[in-house]
């Protein structure tokens, strides 16, 4: 600083960390000839950027962003490498875990709820007479017993041991369904209060946006962390509801306004969890449910390999969502979200053509044996198939599946209103490569020669037919009226071709 003539840290602008890190990487190692290593580099520059963060809390520090838009680590020169010292979870074990974890979200919630609910209101009054203990368990178990509330097990909720045990259970599911829906950190997590959801229109269709609303504390120039938004699918704003009311008795004892809250052991209070205690009864949750065995043990769950896992779904598909993926992790740079959470260029392309490839070959299993299909694609399929369906057929359509694989480069993608056997010559979305993201949609596929849809996307086209009629009751507008009764009709041939309710 000296030679710069910086007399004080408030004038380190981001130029002058620049020739701050210069300086340093020219300066020897510890053994002699070496240079200085990349990560001793990037712990000096780490003190800068914590100096920033605690700026309000110092006489003397930088002013200004010493590292716009990169780490301290990456103004280093630090690179890491594909090595992931925490995994993703494997596939068959998250998608067990996350079904599971929404079974009890969206179905054994309501039972559970109600029995924590009259559990808790029940102690409360009992405690407010200053019955004794023994006299408040008998009471409880009587009045529950009469309740004949049905746990997730198919047996009553009596007692409070068991109800609050439901309770828990019901807790790390919610915990699972937002961390594996979502991707967030456990301390944006845990920095969740009530009141977390936001809806925010989309344009002007009328229709809205749930939102998380967090805070983010990694790479955060403030102490409390920056508040930001992060997209709530409709699973996770059920789970952020269970936990609103489930944490209502605790909130109105403790005066907290945490989304999460524990119960300290033994004397009822109300604490705020911790990533320990979260990994702790995350791997109950899964023991509970019965997860299956990875390599005939039981899986180790952490909160931070569910970000891991929802990175690599992510991006599996296609590695232009990674621009999507960074924003939604709220990362300042992609080459953190490529190399921390899906691995380096060959790695990601590696896993994306490998994805690629089952999806094709599952698509196609399901295609050739079906007889009801609907689609363009799909009705020229089942006018050729015969010889592939049935058991008869099983061998000739692995046969044919692998010479697809190994002789063609033809690629299925999947979406949830159907398959696009991809030939770029005849798509009417102008996809190149693949289907064109931008300009894809079902109005479009249904048109397009590429298209086929199965009795698996029944529940979309019922769905989306359903929507349409009435909107259809609702306007007035002779055009609108007319778009209706067009998206309609493509729904209604789609669903006679593949078995579904369409118009009688």
């Amino acid at each position: 600083m000296i030679h710069e003539g910086l007399s004080s840290f408030a004038q380190l602008d981001p130029p002058a960390v620049k020739r701050l890190a210069s300086w340093l990487q020219m300066r020897p190692g510890k053994a002699a000839g070496d240079p200085i290593k990349a990560d001793t580099v990037g712990s000096y520059l780490g003190i800068i950027a914590n100096m920033y963060r605690q700026r309000d809390k110092l006489d003397d520090s930088p002013l200004v962003e010493p590292f716009p838009g990169e780490t301290p680590f990456e103004a280093a020169g630090l690179v890491r490498g594909p090595k992931e010292r925490i995994p993703f979870i494997p596939d068959a074990i998250a998608v067990d875990l996350l079904s599971k974890a929404l079974l009890w979200v969206e179905e054994y919630s309501f039972g559970i709820l109600e029995a924590f609910e009259l559990w808790s209101t029940t102690d409360a009054s009992l405690r407010a007479q200053e019955r004794s203990s023994s006299t408040r368990t008998r009471i409880i178990a009587d009045t529950m017993r009469r309740a004949a509330i049905t746990g997730p097990d198919g047996h009553h909720l009596v007692g409070g041991r068991i109800t609050r045990s439901a309770a828990y259970r019901l807790a790390d599911a919610c915990f699972v369904v937002i961390a594996g829906f979502v991707g967030m950190r456990v301390s944006e997590i845990l920095s969740m209060q009530v009141g977390t959801i936001e809806h925010h229109p989309i344009g002007e269709t009328g229709v809205s946006q749930a939102y998380i609303v967090a805070r983010v504390f990694k790479m955060s120039a403030e102490p409390q962390g920056r508040i930001e938004r992060w997209l709530a699918p409709p699973p996770v704003v059920t789970a952020v509801a269970c936990l609103e009311r489930l944490h209502a008795p605790l909130r109105a004892v403790s005066g907290y306004t945490d989304l999460f809250l524990g119960m300290r052991k033994g004397r009822g209070e109300a604490v705020r969890l911790i990533n320990f205690v979260i990994v702790e009864r995350l791997n109950k949750f899964a023991a509970q449910v019965g997860v299956p065995l990875h390599e005939n043990a039981q899986w180790r769950i952490t909160p931070h390999q569910f970000r891991k896992t929802f990175a690599r779904f992510v991006a599996r598909g296609d590695r232009s969502h990674l621009l999507a993926l960074a924003a939604h992790f709220k990362h300042v740079s992609v080459a953190m979200t490529s190399r921390g959470y899906v691995g380096n260029d060959f790695a990601l392309h590696e896993l994306v053509d490998h994805e690629g490839r089952i999806e094709t070959a599952l698509a196609l299993d399901h295609l050739l044996a079906s007889d009801r299909l609907g689609g363009h694609m799909g009705e020229r399929i089942t006018a050729r198939n015969h010889a592939f369906r049935g058991r008869a057929g099983e061998q000739v359509r692995r046969d044919y599946i692998d010479f697809v694989l190994a002789e063609t480069d033809l690629r299925i993608r999947g979406c949830d209103y159907g398959w696009c056997v991809f030939q770029s010559e005849v798509a009417l979305c102008d996809g190149s490569v693949a289907p064109n993201e931008a300009r894809r949609g079902s109005s479009v596929c249904v048109k397009c020669s590429n298209f086929a849809v199965d009795k698996r996307h029944v529940l979309y086209w019922e769905d989306r037919r359903r929507r349409n009629e009435t909107l259809l009751d609702r306007v007035t507008s002779p055009l609108v009226r007319a778009t209706l009764n067009e998206v309609i009709e493509e729904c209604d041939s789609v669903l006679t071709r593949i078995g579904g309710e369409g118009q009688n």
